[in-house]
């Protein structure tokens, strides 16, 4: 019963195992999709919706950390493409914590100073202090402890008193930088700084005391070194860090190994050993055989130096063998990310060419319009021209009439005038006879005229004169009888009188007819 049961076991181990793979993985996929998503629907106008997208990559980035540097990348490049400064600062941030993580510290600078620039002009100094330190242990990776002083100082002078936490552990980075750098009294002034301190944390306090008893040990000062150490110890014991215990035992051993008390030295070693095998930390292990080496070089046998140095080579061997795995998944990660910015540089073209296809249409739909707007207001244009034209012909048209109206009196009128013109010159051509004939009228007046004031001067006269002469004899008579001879006289003077009267009667009327004529 109990073998089948055994038999069971395996497979159903198995089928957990893969059903748990395919929960992460549908997980993972169901990550990506949500990033997929909310890179082609969200704007990323405002800064919450990019630290949201960021959390998501977060939450990817510890089952697929090439695939959350690439949605990481993407929203990098969507946000500089449509020129977005909204939360571009903590894309960058991020960017250089995953490149920072896969151990591309270049990369990871280069991402830090960008994001550092970018708070500077937002003046956010809570994240100015956080990206300082982070650009101050990425320097330290690279082991360029000067530049790493440099910013981790930098991001101390920024920060409040306020802001314990954060402040001691920027001191504490401080303490180990100088100590590494073997300046020592630097590397004191920080680490007392924390000591000073009236509430710390224990994890801070732990690695002071650690590093304060590392600087007491170079310096000579045993008794002083093994206080620091041990506080270290004690402080671990809280925490239960393992990792910490391991390396204040390992510095506890090469103090007795100084003092020549290597059988102490052996004990807190293999202490340390023990330990190093349980949380499997090679790195300390290595610590660990190498401190056991130097001691069996001087005291033990051959073979305990020789089995501790196989086991040294061993661990080296599987560090080295780690740290090309490490370089090899370095490699790989970027490797990933360029075919990732291939795949999204092809689906780039792909809609850049699409994008071409559409502005060309659409510029072929605009030119369209455009023409046929060009078209219809040149019909309109005609169509106006036309009724203009029609209005005019009209308008030609009624003032033709009149001027065929006109015409048409002007040319009676001309007729008349013609008539006229006519009738002058019958009379222009009879003036000449006229006036020769009225000359000759007027000489005829002239002449009678003068005859008249002849008869009226001289033969008028005369028989006026004879009467009045006889009418004054007639007077001076004295006796008052008339004398015959005087009344014949007076008779004859009368007719004669008559007669001058009867001719300028004729003469007067013979003037009539000359004016009548």
């Amino acid at each position: 019963m109990i073998s089948r049961f055994l038999k069971v076991i395996p497979p159903i181990l198995f089928l957990i195992i893969v059903q748990l793979h395919s929960l992460l993985a549908l997980q993972n996929d169901s990550l990506q999709s949500l990033l997929k998503n909310k890179l082609s629907n969200n704007a990323f106008q405002k800064e919450a919706e990019v630290i949201e997208y960021l959390d998501i990559t977060n939450k990817l980035y510890t089952k697929s950390p090439t695939d959350a540097l690439f949605y990481v990348n993407a929203l990098d490049k969507k946000l500089e493409s449509e020129e977005i400064l909204n939360g571009k600062a903590y894309v960058l941030s991020t960017k250089g914590s995953f490149y920072w993580l896969q151990g591309i510290y270049d990369s990871s600078l280069q991402a830090y100073f960008e994001a550092l620039n970018l708070f500077e002009k937002e003046g956010n100094s809570e994240e100015i202090i956080k990206t300082l330190n982070n650009i101050g242990e990425t320097y330290k990776k690279q082991k360029d402890y000067t530049q790493s002083a440099r910013f981790i100082k930098m991001a101390l002078s920024k920060m409040h008193e306020d802001d314990a936490p954060s402040r001691e552990l920027i001191l504490v980075n401080l303490g180990q930088l100088f100590m590494l750098k073997q300046n020592y009294d630097s590397a004191n002034y920080y680490l007392n700084q924390i000591l000073n301190k009236d509430s710390i944390s224990t994890k801070s306090r732990g690695f002071t005391y650690l590093y304060k008893g590392i600087i007491n040990r170079n310096e000579g000062q045993y008794d002083s070194a093994k206080y620091y150490f041990q506080q270290s110890l004690n402080n671990w014991d809280i925490l239960k860090y393992r990792r910490g215990t391991i390396e204040s035992k390992v510095e506890i051993a090469k103090i007795h190994f100084h003092q020549n008390n290597f059988t102490l030295a052996n004990e807190n070693l293999k202490e340390a050993e023990r330990l190093a095998l349980r949380i499997n930390a090679l790195d300390l292990l290595l610590n660990v055989y190498q401190s056991k080496i130097d001691i069996l070089k001087i005291v033990g046998s051959k073979d305990s130096l020789v089995f501790y140095f196989d086991k040294f080579l061993g661990i080296k061997d599987s560090i080295y063998n780690s740290e090309s795995r490490a370089e090899i998944n370095k490699l790989s990660v970027q490797y990933n990310l360029v075919q990732k910015d291939k795949e999204r540089y092809k689906l780039a073209l792909e809609q850049s060419e699409l994008s071409n296809k559409i502005e060309k249409r659409t510029q072929f739909i605009v030119l369209l319009i455009f023409v046929l707007i060009l078209a219809l207001v040149l019909i309109l244009y005609l169509r106006n021209k036309s009724v203009q034209l029609k209005n005019a012909h009209l308008k030609l048209k009624q003032q033709k009439e009149e001027i065929e109206d006109k015409q048409k009196k002007i040319s009676s009128k001309s007729l008349a005038l013609a008539k006229v013109n006519k009738e002058l010159h019958n009379l222009n051509n009879n003036l000449e006879q006229r006036v020769l004939d009225r000359t000759r009228k007027l000489n005829e007046r002239n002449r009678q005229i003068a005859e008249f004031t002849f008869y009226n001067s001289h033969k008028l006269r005369a028989p006026v004169a004879n009467v009045l002469g006889l009418i004054n004899v007639m007077e001076l008579t004295k006796d008052g009888k008339i004398d015959p001879i005087l009344i014949n006289h007076l008779k004859t003077s009368a007719m004669e009188l008559d007669k001058v009267i009867f001719n300028l009667k004729n003469l007067l009327e013979l003037d009539e007819e000359i004016d009548e004529q």
